[in-house]
C-alpha cells in the first residue's frame, strides 16, 4: 500500500523546486495534492493534483485553497508551508520595509495557513503539518536580520501548535533545509534577489557553500521531499514539535 493513500495534502507554494518535488512524491506515493501558489505549477493536473491561486499573506486567500480542497476531495490532512523571501542584506542596511515583507511571507503567512486547516483537520481526526525552516533557523548570521528572526520564529511557532493541536491528533513539525540547490539561490526572483555576487552561478559562491557541507554535496529537492513524506506518513505518528535539520552536517 502506498505511504499516503487516502491522505489529502495542499503543498503552500508548491510551484517552487522543493514544493514540486514534495508534491511530485506525494502522488506518488498516493496523496491528492493540491498546489497553492502565486505560480502555476510544473505538474499537470489531473484527477489527484489541481493547482490553486495562493497569496499565502492573506486569510481569504487561505481560506478559499482550503475551501476548494475539501470541495474537491473531502478533507485536508495534511499540510506543507513550502514558501519563503529573503532580501540579503547588512543589519545596518535592511530597512522596515524589507523587514516587515519577509517577515509577513516567512513567518505571520505560515500562523495564518496552520490556523486555516486547524478545524478541517481536527474533523478529519489527524493531520501532519511541515513547515520549511532554514540553516537560519539553527544558527546565526550577521546578515539579512529579518531572515534569520523569522525562520528563528517558527521554532517557536511549531512547538505551540504542537502543543495546542496534539489532543485534536494533529502534529506540527520543523524541518531545516541546509544548502539546496534551487532557483532560490540561483535565479534573481522578486521574493529572492540574487546577483552574480550572491547567485551559486558564480564559481567562487557555490565552491564557498559547498565547502561549508560536511556529507560533501549541495541537498537537493528531492532530500527534502523525501524527508517530508516521512513526516506526512503513519510512519511519524509520535513526532511532533521536532526541528529535524536536512543540511548534510552544516548546522554541527
Amino acid at each position: 500500500m502506498k505511504r499516503l493513500e487516502g491522505e489529502v495534502a495542499i503543498i503552500a507554494g508548491g510551484s517552487g523546486d522543493m514544493g514540486s518535488s514534495v508534491s511530485k512524491l506525494f502522488l506518488q506515493e498516493g496523496a491528492n495534492v493540491v498546489v497553492g501558489d502565486i505560480r502555476p505549477p510544473k505538474t499537470k493536473s489531473s484527477s489527484k493534483f489541481v493547482s490553486e491561486e495562493l497569496d499565502c499573506t492573506q486569510k481569504d486567500s487561505w481560506d478559499q485553497v482550503v475551501y476548494k480542497t475539501i470541495e474537491l476531495f473531502g478533507k485536508v490532512t495534511i499540510l506543507v508551508n513550502c514558501f519563503g523571501a529573503n532580501f540579503r542584506e547588512s543589519f545596518k542596511d535592511q530597512g522596515l520595509s524589507n523587514w516587515s515583507t519577509i517577515i509577513n511571507i516567512n513567518l505571520t503567512s505560515v500562523f495564518i495557513g496552520i490556523k486555516a486547516v486547524m478545524l478541517p483537520m481536527q474533523k478529519a481526526k489527524k493531520g501532519s503539518i511541515i513547515n520549511i525552516g532554514s540553516l537560519a533557523t539553527l544558527r546565526g548570521s550577521a546578515n539579512s536580520p529579518a531572515y534569520q528572526a523569522s525562520k528563528t520564529g517558527l521554532i517557536g511557532l511549531t512547538k505551540s501548535s504542537a502543543l495546542s493541536l496534539a489532543d485534536k491528533k494533529i502534529r506540527c513539525n520543523l524541518l531545516c533545509p541546509g544548502h539546496v540547490d534551487t532557483s532560490f539561490i540561483r535565479r534573481n526572483n522578486p521574493h529572492s534577489p540574487n546577483d552574480w555576487s550572491t547567485s551559486i552561478d558564480n564559481p567562487e559562491n557555490y565552491k564557498s557553500r559547498l565547502e561549508k557541507i560536511p556529507a560533501g554535496r549541495f541537498i537537493t529537492p528531492e532530500d527534502i521531499a523525501k524527508v517530508s513524506l516521512f513526516l506526512a506518513s503513519e510512519e511519524s505518528s509520535m513526532i511532533t514539535g521536532a526541528i529535524i535539520p536536512v543540511d548534510g552536517g552544516t548546522s554541527l
